[in-house]
Protein backbone atom coordinates (compact mmCIF):
# COMPACT_ATOMS: atom_id res chain seq x y z
CA UNK A 1 0.00 0.00 0.00
CA UNK A 2 2.98 2.25 -0.10
CA UNK A 3 2.08 3.32 -3.86
CA UNK A 4 -0.48 5.95 -4.88
CA UNK A 5 -2.59 3.77 -7.49
CA UNK A 6 -2.97 1.23 -4.69
CA UNK A 7 -3.93 4.02 -2.16
CA UNK A 8 -5.83 5.28 -3.86
CA UNK A 9 -7.91 2.30 -4.98
CA UNK A 10 -8.23 0.83 -1.83
CA UNK A 11 -11.63 -0.53 -1.16
CA UNK A 12 -13.81 -1.18 2.01
CA UNK A 13 -16.17 -4.01 2.46
CA UNK A 14 -19.54 -3.32 2.82
CA UNK A 15 -20.70 -6.97 1.60
CA UNK A 16 -19.89 -9.47 -0.81
CA UNK A 17 -20.73 -7.83 -3.89
CA UNK A 18 -20.12 -4.32 -2.74
CA UNK A 19 -17.43 -2.24 -1.62
CA UNK A 20 -17.08 1.54 -0.82
CA UNK A 21 -14.07 3.85 -1.85
CA UNK A 22 -12.90 7.80 -1.47
CA UNK A 23 -12.39 9.52 -4.35
CA UNK A 24 -8.60 10.59 -4.35
CA UNK A 25 -8.16 13.76 -4.98
CA UNK A 26 -3.94 12.82 -6.29
CA UNK A 27 -6.32 11.27 -9.61
CA UNK A 28 -8.91 13.86 -9.88
CA UNK A 29 -9.37 15.39 -13.48
CA UNK A 30 -10.16 18.58 -14.41
CA UNK A 31 -13.94 18.38 -13.39
CA UNK A 32 -14.27 15.15 -12.54
CA UNK A 33 -12.09 11.76 -11.79
CA UNK A 34 -9.51 10.46 -13.81
CA UNK A 35 -11.27 7.94 -16.08
CA UNK A 36 -8.24 5.79 -15.44
CA UNK A 37 -8.78 6.19 -12.12
CA UNK A 38 -12.39 4.70 -12.88
CA UNK A 39 -11.30 1.79 -14.07
CA UNK A 40 -8.39 1.03 -12.24
CA UNK A 41 -11.20 0.64 -8.75
CA UNK A 42 -13.74 -1.29 -11.31
CA UNK A 43 -10.44 -3.89 -11.76
CA UNK A 44 -9.42 -3.88 -8.42
CA UNK A 45 -13.33 -4.30 -7.47
CA UNK A 46 -13.57 -7.60 -9.51
CA UNK A 47 -10.16 -8.96 -8.61
CA UNK A 48 -11.05 -8.90 -4.78
CA UNK A 49 -14.28 -10.49 -5.49
CA UNK A 50 -14.43 -14.04 -3.96
CA UNK A 51 -15.68 -15.84 -6.90
CA UNK A 52 -12.38 -13.84 -9.61
CA UNK A 53 -10.14 -16.27 -11.45
CA UNK A 54 -8.09 -16.07 -14.70
CA UNK A 55 -6.91 -12.91 -15.91
CA UNK A 56 -8.92 -9.78 -17.05
CA UNK A 57 -9.22 -9.53 -20.65
CA UNK A 58 -11.12 -6.27 -21.90
CA UNK A 59 -12.91 -3.83 -19.52
CA UNK A 60 -15.36 -1.60 -21.18
CA UNK A 61 -16.58 1.58 -19.29
CA UNK A 62 -19.71 3.83 -20.13
CA UNK A 63 -19.60 7.47 -18.07
CA UNK A 64 -22.82 8.54 -17.68
CA UNK A 65 -22.09 11.03 -15.88
CA UNK A 66 -19.39 13.12 -14.15
CA UNK A 67 -17.14 10.87 -11.18
CA UNK A 68 -16.79 13.28 -8.87
CA UNK A 69 -18.49 12.23 -5.10
CA UNK A 70 -15.82 12.20 -2.55
CA UNK A 71 -17.55 8.70 -1.27
CA UNK A 72 -19.04 5.57 -3.87
CA UNK A 73 -19.85 2.39 -3.74
CA UNK A 74 -18.58 -0.05 -6.59
CA UNK A 75 -21.58 -2.90 -6.96
CA UNK A 76 -20.25 -6.17 -8.63
CA UNK A 77 -22.15 -8.55 -10.16
CA UNK A 78 -20.95 -12.07 -12.16
CA UNK A 79 -23.53 -11.86 -15.09
CA UNK A 80 -22.19 -15.52 -17.03
CA UNK A 81 -20.10 -17.89 -15.80
CA UNK A 82 -18.65 -20.28 -18.70
CA UNK A 83 -15.67 -22.97 -18.32
CA UNK A 84 -13.09 -20.65 -19.45
CA UNK A 85 -14.84 -17.43 -19.40
CA UNK A 86 -16.38 -14.88 -16.98
CA UNK A 87 -18.20 -11.83 -17.47
CA UNK A 88 -18.51 -9.26 -15.12
CA UNK A 89 -21.12 -6.26 -14.44
CA UNK A 90 -19.70 -3.26 -12.47
CA UNK A 91 -21.13 -0.17 -10.65
CA UNK A 92 -20.09 3.04 -9.40
CA UNK A 93 -22.49 5.27 -7.61
CA UNK A 94 -22.76 8.18 -4.75
CA UNK A 95 -22.36 6.73 -1.94
CA UNK A 96 -25.13 9.21 -0.62
CA UNK A 97 -27.33 8.25 -4.40
CA UNK A 98 -26.92 4.39 -4.64
CA UNK A 99 -29.50 4.66 -7.13
CA UNK A 100 -27.70 6.48 -9.62
CA UNK A 101 -24.89 5.61 -11.52
CA UNK A 102 -22.42 7.69 -12.83
CA UNK A 103 -20.18 4.92 -14.80
CA UNK A 104 -20.61 1.31 -15.40
CA UNK A 105 -18.25 -1.56 -16.65
CA UNK A 106 -18.26 -4.65 -17.71
CA UNK A 107 -15.32 -6.57 -17.09
CA UNK A 108 -14.28 -9.77 -19.30
CA UNK A 109 -11.86 -12.49 -17.79
CA UNK A 110 -10.70 -15.56 -19.43
CA UNK A 111 -8.28 -18.45 -19.36
CA UNK A 112 -4.87 -17.82 -21.52
CA UNK A 113 -4.04 -20.55 -23.42
CA UNK A 114 -0.77 -21.46 -25.01
CA UNK A 115 -1.74 -21.81 -28.52
CA UNK A 116 0.54 -22.44 -32.12
CA UNK A 117 -0.99 -19.95 -34.12
CA UNK A 118 0.61 -16.21 -33.26
CA UNK A 119 0.71 -12.92 -35.21
CA UNK A 120 1.29 -9.17 -34.54
CA UNK A 121 2.25 -6.28 -36.74
CA UNK A 122 5.69 -4.22 -35.08
CA UNK A 123 5.74 -1.70 -32.80
CA UNK A 124 6.02 1.70 -34.79
CA UNK A 125 9.21 3.84 -34.66
CA UNK A 126 9.61 6.60 -32.34
CA UNK A 127 12.16 8.76 -30.65
CA UNK A 128 13.73 6.62 -27.64
CA UNK A 129 12.69 7.14 -24.38
CA UNK A 130 16.22 9.00 -23.56
CA UNK A 131 15.54 11.51 -25.99
CA UNK A 132 12.27 12.57 -24.67
CA UNK A 133 11.37 14.92 -22.11
CA UNK A 134 9.35 14.56 -19.40
CA UNK A 135 5.95 16.97 -19.37
CA UNK A 136 5.93 18.48 -16.10
CA UNK A 137 2.69 18.41 -13.85
CA UNK A 138 1.69 21.60 -12.75
CA UNK A 139 -1.30 24.22 -11.85
CA UNK A 140 -2.57 24.14 -15.87
CA UNK A 141 -2.43 20.11 -15.65
CA UNK A 142 -4.66 17.91 -14.20
CA UNK A 143 -3.97 16.54 -10.67
CA UNK A 144 -3.62 12.89 -11.85
CA UNK A 145 -1.04 13.83 -14.19
CA UNK A 146 2.17 14.13 -11.34
CA UNK A 147 1.58 10.21 -10.71
CA UNK A 148 2.78 9.30 -13.99
CA UNK A 149 6.24 9.77 -15.81
CA UNK A 150 4.78 10.96 -19.35
CA UNK A 151 7.18 11.22 -22.02
CA UNK A 152 6.13 12.72 -25.12
CA UNK A 153 7.59 11.21 -28.60
CA UNK A 154 5.70 12.22 -31.35
CA UNK A 155 2.77 15.17 -31.42
CA UNK A 156 3.01 19.10 -30.57
CA UNK A 157 0.26 19.50 -28.22
CA UNK A 158 -2.00 22.95 -28.59
CA UNK A 159 -0.80 23.23 -32.35
CA UNK A 160 -2.48 22.54 -35.02
CA UNK A 161 -0.68 19.01 -35.96
CA UNK A 162 -1.01 17.15 -39.66
CA UNK A 163 -2.72 14.41 -37.85
CA UNK A 164 -4.10 14.06 -34.18
CA UNK A 165 -1.54 10.97 -33.55
CA UNK A 166 0.42 11.27 -31.11
CA UNK A 167 2.94 9.20 -28.93
CA UNK A 168 4.11 8.93 -25.41
CA UNK A 169 6.19 6.65 -23.13
CA UNK A 170 4.89 6.48 -19.92
CA UNK A 171 5.06 4.52 -15.98
CA UNK A 172 4.17 5.26 -12.46
CA UNK A 173 6.36 7.45 -11.05
CA UNK A 174 6.25 6.03 -7.41
CA UNK A 175 8.02 3.01 -9.22
CA UNK A 176 5.06 0.63 -8.62
CA UNK A 177 5.97 -2.09 -11.26
CA UNK A 178 3.28 -3.07 -14.01
CA UNK A 179 0.48 -4.85 -13.30
CA UNK A 180 -3.48 -5.43 -14.64
CA UNK A 181 -5.06 -2.39 -13.02
CA UNK A 182 -2.05 -0.17 -13.68
CA UNK A 183 -2.01 -0.86 -17.22
CA UNK A 184 -5.83 -0.05 -17.25
CA UNK A 185 -5.53 3.33 -15.64
CA UNK A 186 -2.44 4.02 -18.07
CA UNK A 187 -4.32 3.34 -21.19
CA UNK A 188 -6.43 6.63 -20.52
CA UNK A 189 -3.34 9.03 -20.00
CA UNK A 190 -3.17 10.03 -23.79
CA UNK A 191 -4.80 13.43 -23.88
CA UNK A 192 -7.65 14.86 -26.00
CA UNK A 193 -7.49 14.26 -29.48
CA UNK A 194 -8.70 17.59 -29.36
CA UNK A 195 -5.27 19.12 -28.26
CA UNK A 196 -3.63 17.94 -31.92
CA UNK A 197 -6.03 19.90 -34.13
CA UNK A 198 -6.38 23.17 -32.50
CA UNK A 199 -3.82 26.44 -31.45
CA UNK A 200 -5.66 26.23 -27.46
CA UNK A 201 -6.82 23.83 -25.10
CA UNK A 202 -10.03 22.58 -26.13
CA UNK A 203 -11.08 19.24 -23.66
CA UNK A 204 -12.83 16.66 -24.07
CA UNK A 205 -14.56 14.19 -22.00
CA UNK A 206 -15.05 10.37 -22.29
CA UNK A 207 -17.94 8.84 -22.96
CA UNK A 208 -16.68 5.27 -23.63
CA UNK A 209 -13.49 3.50 -23.10
CA UNK A 210 -12.50 -0.11 -23.71
CA UNK A 211 -9.34 -1.38 -23.08
CA UNK A 212 -8.49 -4.80 -24.24
CA UNK A 213 -5.60 -6.84 -22.56
CA UNK A 214 -3.66 -9.30 -24.86
CA UNK A 215 -0.71 -9.99 -22.37
CA UNK A 216 -0.33 -12.80 -20.01
CA UNK A 217 0.70 -11.92 -16.51
CA UNK A 218 4.07 -12.98 -16.38
CA UNK A 219 4.32 -10.32 -19.86
CA UNK A 220 3.01 -8.04 -17.67
CA UNK A 221 5.20 -8.26 -14.90
CA UNK A 222 8.60 -8.62 -16.98
CA UNK A 223 7.60 -4.80 -17.86
CA UNK A 224 9.42 -4.11 -13.82
CA UNK A 225 9.45 -0.21 -13.50
CA UNK A 226 9.96 0.53 -17.40
CA UNK A 227 7.63 2.44 -19.86
CA UNK A 228 5.03 1.83 -21.98
CA UNK A 229 5.22 3.14 -25.75
CA UNK A 230 1.23 4.62 -26.44
CA UNK A 231 0.99 4.86 -30.03
CA UNK A 232 -2.58 7.04 -29.82
CA UNK A 233 -4.48 7.42 -33.41
CA UNK A 234 -7.48 9.26 -34.37
CA UNK A 235 -9.53 8.54 -37.16
CA UNK A 236 -12.20 11.30 -36.64
CA UNK A 237 -13.11 14.28 -34.88
CA UNK A 238 -16.91 15.46 -36.02
CA UNK A 239 -20.30 16.78 -34.52
CA UNK A 240 -18.67 17.57 -31.15
CA UNK A 241 -17.65 13.66 -31.16
CA UNK A 242 -13.84 12.06 -31.30
CA UNK A 243 -12.25 9.16 -31.54
CA UNK A 244 -9.18 7.70 -30.07
CA UNK A 245 -7.44 4.26 -30.97
CA UNK A 246 -4.36 3.55 -28.55
CA UNK A 247 -1.60 0.45 -28.84
CA UNK A 248 0.01 -0.57 -25.55
CA UNK A 249 3.56 -1.51 -26.01
CA UNK A 250 5.98 -2.94 -24.42
CA UNK A 251 9.76 -1.34 -24.81
CA UNK A 252 10.73 -4.05 -26.67
CA UNK A 253 8.04 -4.33 -28.88
CA UNK A 254 5.31 -6.42 -26.98
CA UNK A 255 1.94 -5.28 -28.01
CA UNK A 256 0.16 -5.66 -24.33
CA UNK A 257 -3.26 -3.74 -25.03
CA UNK A 258 -5.26 -1.83 -27.30
CA UNK A 259 -7.69 0.51 -26.02
CA UNK A 260 -10.30 2.42 -27.83
CA UNK A 261 -12.22 5.54 -26.31
CA UNK A 262 -15.48 7.91 -27.72
CA UNK A 263 -14.82 11.54 -26.44
CA UNK A 264 -17.48 14.59 -26.43
CA UNK A 265 -16.20 18.30 -27.01
CA UNK A 266 -17.62 21.43 -27.35
CA UNK A 267 -15.49 24.51 -28.74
Amino acid sequence: MNYALDQATHLTVINDDRYNVTLDQRFWNVRSAFGGWVGAVCAEAVQRHREFRFAIVTQQINFHAAVRSESLVVSVRLIERRRTMDFWQIDVSPSDQPERVDASATIVCGEQEATQIGYETDMPEHRAVADCVRLPSGDSTPNWFEHFDIRLAKGRPFSMNQTANSATYVREADGRQLDAKALLAISDTPMPRTFFRANSMTFAATISLSTYVYASESELTEVGTGYLLLDTQCKVIRHGFLNQETYLYREDGLLLATSYQTGRFRE
